[in-house]
């Protein structure tokens, strides 16, 4: 098995098989359980003629199983965890489902025991366990070792990229040291530890893979080139019409997925093409009005609870105000419930949000755990400031300093700022600026409707897992 691919396919259909079959088994020896067996709390035995509701109600019942598994990220590449990890997030996705099904019986005026439903949720989850933690072990590598990387490379993206390995070894990949490319001077020691050794110049990276040192290489030595500094100077003022195309070396012509344009026998990568959203824009637009108008009215509810939660809970305004840089770097005024204290930031500096940060009110820290608090961005998307999807918009004072130390950042004001984005269902919630900006030009070159709509269902995930916080 390929380290950089993950499981085989055929891994992810049986987890898929076997998550149905619990779900049928757990529904079949819940009645089973009714009809034969005296239970606390139940008036007696459940009539043997109710089994002609398995005939009508499991294919609803198989269908949340599968739902409800997909968004709480039982699908995703599995990663090494306890069992009381696994325990716990198959108990949040276990009630969720039982609210799921009481919501579609009950409020659907559908006829099913209640006492069946309480013991289904219950055998789900004991078989579900059982079965997660047979199927999402740790995969045998038939004594396959870790491969092993160089890393080309020795500046922040390459440290970034060596921490990363470092932190997640589940990943099978072990670096085995650096290459130090001709423009960089030796790092000091303290900047190497996830570097670990020079393993020489790129010269010598024939022989390192010849002689077995190495197996792979990762190629790290983008930064602040003039290709960068290009895109950067052309953000903003490029019209619409402009193409930016290059041609390829053998380097570039090797990556994949690429659109070419032919000049006689020459090929030309489009860097950046046409632009087209002015095509675009009114679909993703009308997107923004009909999904932000019903995620408003559907969250209207819960978004009162959670403002009175805010009232009730400290004292200073429900909702909180704060200047966001937009499109084409326009600034506007971003609304959220308020989840500091009113001085969080009393002394006009502008700090980032950090894990147990000691600002969050008592109700602050669960709103951001599940995005709650981020509820009236909904009337920026409605008004036009934002957009459901697209780059997060960031405060005044951050921007400045990435645009002067984040080569290709101004790009990313080419399109409206985003309830959510590629970086966010992807990357974890503090994940580097760098990091955040691959994401959000991958999906500025990858756009379609289609995309968005993958990226909201991502999102729902996120919400429900409360995932990167």
């Amino acid at each position: 098995m390929s380290v950089w691919r993950g499981d085989r396919p055929y891994r992810q259909a049986l987890r898929v098989l076997g998550d149905a079959a619990v779900a049928l088994a757990a529904l079949a020896g819940a009645f089973e359980a009714r009809i034969h067996l005296r239970l606390p709390f139940t008036r007696g035995l459940l009539p043997a003629d109710r089994l002609s509701l398995l005939s009508h109600e499991w294919i609803a019942v198989l269908a949340v199983q599968l739902a409800d598994l997909y968004f709480f990220g039982f699908y995703d590449r599995p990663r090494p965890q306890a069992r009381t990890d696994t325990a716990r997030r198959l108990g949040g996705a276990i009630a969720f489902q039982a609210l799921a099904l009481v919501v579609y019986f009950y409020l659907g005026d559908r006829t099913f025991p209640r006492s069946t439903l309480l013991l289904y949720a219950i055998f789900d989850f004991l078989l579900l366990f059982a079965w997660r933690l047979a199927v999402d072990r740790p995969v045998d590598r038939g004594g396959r070792r870790e491969r092993r990387v160089a890393i080309v490379g020795s500046g922040p993206a390459a440290r970034e990229i060596a921490s990363a390995l470092r932190l997640h070894p589940w990943h099978g990949l072990r670096v085995a040291g650096y290459i130090l490319l001709p423009h960089e001077t030796p790092p000091d020691d303290a900047s190497t530890e996830d570097l670990g050794a020079c393993l020489g110049s790129p010269d010598d990276l024939p022989g390192l893979l010849t002689a077995g040192e190495i197996d792979d290489i990762i190629l790290a030595g983008g930064g602040d080139s003039w290709q960068s500094r290009l895109i950067d100077g052309l953000a903003g003022t490029r019209p619409d019409r402009t193409n930016v195309l290059l041609l390829p070396g053998p380097f570039e012509s090797l990556i994949g997925g690429m659109r070419y344009r032919w000049v006689h026998d020459l090929p030309l990568i489009e860097v950046v093409r046409e632009s087209e959203w002015r095509i675009s824009l009114p679909m993703k637009r009308l997107l923004d009005l009909a999904a932000g108008s019903f995620l408003l009215l559907f969250t209207l509810p819960l978004l009162a609870v959670c403002a009175a939660a805010v009232k009730l809970s400290s004292p200073g305004p429900i909702f909180y105000r704060q200047v966001r840089v937009g499109r084409d770097q326009h600034p506007f005024t971003l609304r959220k419930l308020r989840t500091m204290q009113i001085d969080a930031e009393a002394d006009a500096v502008e700090l980032l949000a950090q894990p147990d940060d000691p600002r969050l009110t008592s109700i602050g820290a669960f709103l951001r755990r599940f995005r709650l608090d981020e509820i009236p961005q909904l009337v920026n998307v409605l008004e036009g400031s934002m957009s459901l999807v697209g780059p997060r918009p960031e405060r005044p004072g951050f921007v400045q300093r990435y645009l002067k130390e984040v080569p290709g950042y101004a790009e990313r004001f080419s399109l409206a700022p985003g309830l959510t984005g590629l970086a966010q269902v992807n990357g974890d919630y503090h994940s580097s600026p760098q990091n955040k900006l691959r994401y959000e030009l991958a999906y500025m070159a990858n756009w379609n409707i289609w995309l968005d709509l993958s990226i909201l269902l991502r999102t729902v995930k996120i919400v429900l897992t409360s995932r990167g916080v």
